[in-house]
């Protein structure tokens, strides 16, 4: 290792040596990047992309740190080049280089990003095209590295595979006031526009709760009449978990998160303690949502960026991100025009049978989806059926729905015709990334509708309408799965060959030794042990 002098200031009143020029100074040590140290720098888009047009060689790690040293800024240390090879030996170094041209994958695991790197990974994604996968993993990112990122992957670039996981979100600020648009922000309206984010937080958080309730009774008196408390006794977090655990049956991490923000600044005083009847006024007061506000919800928003009709990503992962309902509105109202999405994981997420219903709407027309990843929810026998009505048959008894599914085809068919004819004249290539690789989609979908005969139970003719056969695996472990009957019932109408993973759900208990787990034909069901 190099030792460097430590130059001690004389105390004062004493003369200090010059520095002797002709003895050689040590190095600066290079500055190590620390959360904030590039806060100070005001860095304009257009500014980064000129200096991503005279640096960019296609190499990310290179060039990253070619536009840190441009720029006067310290780079981040999962973004920097990796460290390994010896400067010693020239062949290494070479080895080092090339396989940093073929590094697919870029990782980042566990530690906090920057505004600054997220623009400069934004600009360099569409020209550095050995990337393949770009993921992120507990690294807190917020809504606007969110949308850095998305505006990164364009179909000028190879990026198809995108992580986000363990990644809940907050609501933003919201700077759009008429001195914001001005710059006259000060420290003190800093402050109260934090406060104001912090109180719908707060209020989208207790909202969530209330809807946790309102799925299990009608109203939020009838729940609290079930608590068995003293009105006037207050409850520590352990008790209060267990007051809600015992007497209904929810142990969900809202619980948790409610209790914390009862006792804080906005409701509480923070000694650890709440009263229950505090805890029914605040959720009887909170200000509802309209419908355009929750289609409009900021989290929800930007998360749909990335499944939007534009987007070229083929496997999206957004596991443990507290996804629930309210963002799952948005996401499925941009889920039905995507074009490449392949592989969607929602492990570990807020996700009901609401969401699926939300979900499966969308599966109608998201013709490129293959596999659903939905384990670790809190999905139940109505969802689930949802979402095999979509990827399985949806029966048909009713002639005025079956005229509507006819039409429906027809229409399908004539689309189809319409678009192989202008394939013909035109001879436009199948869509493909700049290193010519072709990019996952579906060209053409067409329902498919089968005469069953005669219903089982005499009730007239029925037919199964099948409106998304490109699912391949649904996965719904770790979810409340228990109605042994609605397996059966679902089970034959699956296509045959394609997974249902029912792993760790109550009804597998029941579905051990059953014929269904060996039928040749629907769906085959896993996870039965």
């Amino acid at each position: 290792s190099r030792l460097l002098t430590v130059h001690v200031m004389a105390a004062e009143g004493e003369d200090v040596p010059p520095p002797d020029e002709s003895q050689e100074q040590p190095e600066a040590p290079q500055q190590i990047w620390i959360y904030g140290i590039n806060d100070h720098l005001d860095v304009e888009m257009d500014e980064l992309k000129e200096k991503v047009a005279d640096v960019v060689t296609g190499n990310f790690r290179k060039d990253y740190v070619n536009i840190c040293q441009s720029l006067d800024f310290v780079a981040h240390s999962a973004f920097a080049r990796k460290q390994i090879a010896s400067a010693d030996d020239p062949s290494e170094v070479a080895q080092a280089a090339d396989n940093a041209r073929h590094d697919d994958n870029l990782s980042v695991n566990s530690i906090l990003m920057d505004k600054l790197s997220m623009m400069v990974l934004s600009v360099l994604l569409p020209a550095c095209h050995h990337l393949v996968t770009v993921k992120f993993s507990n690294c807190k990112l917020d809504l606007e590295m969110l949308q850095l990122l998305r505006e990164g992957i364009t179909e000028a670039g190879t990026v198809r595979s995108v992580f986000f996981d363990y990644n809940p979100l907050d609501l933003p600020l919201e700077l759009k006031t008429e001195r914001s648009n001005r710059g006259e922000l000060t420290q003190e309206d800093l402050d109260g526009l934090e406060m104001q984010r912090q109180r719908n937080q707060e209020f989208r958080k207790l909202r969530s709760f209330r809807e946790v309730i309102l799925r299990k009774y009608k109203t939020i008196d009838e729940c609290f009449k079930k608590l068995d408390r003293d009105k006037n006794k207050s409850l520590d977090v352990h008790e209060f978990m267990l007051v809600f655990d015992k007497n209904c049956d929810i142990k969900v991490d809202e619980v948790f998160e409610c209790f914390e923000i009862m006792d804080g600044p906005s409701y509480g005083d923070g000694d650890g303690r709440l009263n229950l009847d505090e805890l029914h006024k605040a959720l009887d007061s909170i200000p509802e949502v309209a419908e355009d506000e929750e289609m409009q919800d900021p989290i929800g928003t930007v998360l749909a960026l990335f499944v939007n009709e534009s987007s070229v990503i083929e496997e999206l992962s957004m596991r443990s991100c507290e996804i629930g309902r309210l963002e799952m509105r948005a996401i499925c109202s941009e889920l039905g025009k995507v074009k490449h999405l392949r592989c969607v994981n929602l492990w570990g997420n807020r996700l009901e049978d609401v969401a699926m219903k939300y979900l499966s709407d969308a599966l109608v027309d998201a013709h490129s989806v293959q596999y659903l990843g939905l384990g670790l929810n809190r999905i139940t026998d109505a969802g689930l059926k949802l979402l095999v009505e979509v990827a399985g048959a949806l029966v048909i008894r009713d002639k005025d729905k079956l005229h509507s599914v006819q039409v429906k085809i027809k229409h399908q068919e004539t689309e189809k015709a319409a678009k192989e004819k202008e394939k013909a004249k035109t001879a436009v290539p199948p869509p493909a990334d700049p290193k010519g690789r072709e990019r996952w989609h579906i060209q053409y979908h067409i329902d498919e509708l089968v005469d069953m005969g005669e219903a089982p139970d005499g009730t007239g003719p029925v037919w199964w309408n099948f409106r998304n056969k490109h699912i391949t695996e649904i996965n719904v472990s770790e979810n409340f799965i228990e109605d042994l009957e609605v397996i059966e019932e679902i089970q034959p109408r699956g296509v045959t060959g394609h997974s249902l993973i029912l792993w760790r759900n109550p009804v597998c208990q029941k579905l051990i030794g059953s014929p269904l787990l060996a039928a040749e034909s629907g769906w085959v069901l896993h996870g039965v042990e």
